[in-house]
């Protein structure tokens, strides 16, 4: 990150992000390139990511990023919902056995 942060100050690179249409905002690149969360950039995260965030913010990609947030928003909670379910199935299913193991352990005990 230090390193991409000094490069980034050099007046050539300042020069070629201004004609690649990138944010002014530029400190925060870092954060927002970093995929997937490494600490690192990769030549691919780093291509990709500039590619992304060139040009003004549209309406359109405000929106799309809202829809697609919701979505898995959704998502989530179906997964939450499914995951109760099952907890519950196999509950019901341990639930006898364990009854069962219980009582059988008490017969066998001497008294």
């Amino acid at each position: 990150k230090e390193l991409f942060l000094l490069i980034i100050q050099d007046q050539s690179v300042q020069f070629l992000m201004d004609e690649l249409d990138l944010p002014h905002d530029r400190a925060n690149l870092f954060e927002i390139i970093d995929a997937d969360g490494s600490g690192t950039l990769h030549v691919t995260e780093l291509v990709q990511g500039l590619l992304k965030i060139r040009g003004e913010v549209k309406k359109s990609d405000a929106v799309a990023t809202l829809l697609a947030t919701k979505a898995i928003q959704n998502m989530v909670l179906e997964l939450k919902e499914e995951q109760a379910e099952f907890r519950n199935t196999v509950l019901k299913k341990i639930e006898p056995r364990q009854r069962t193991s219980r009582s059988e352990s008490a017969v066998m005990k001497p008294s």
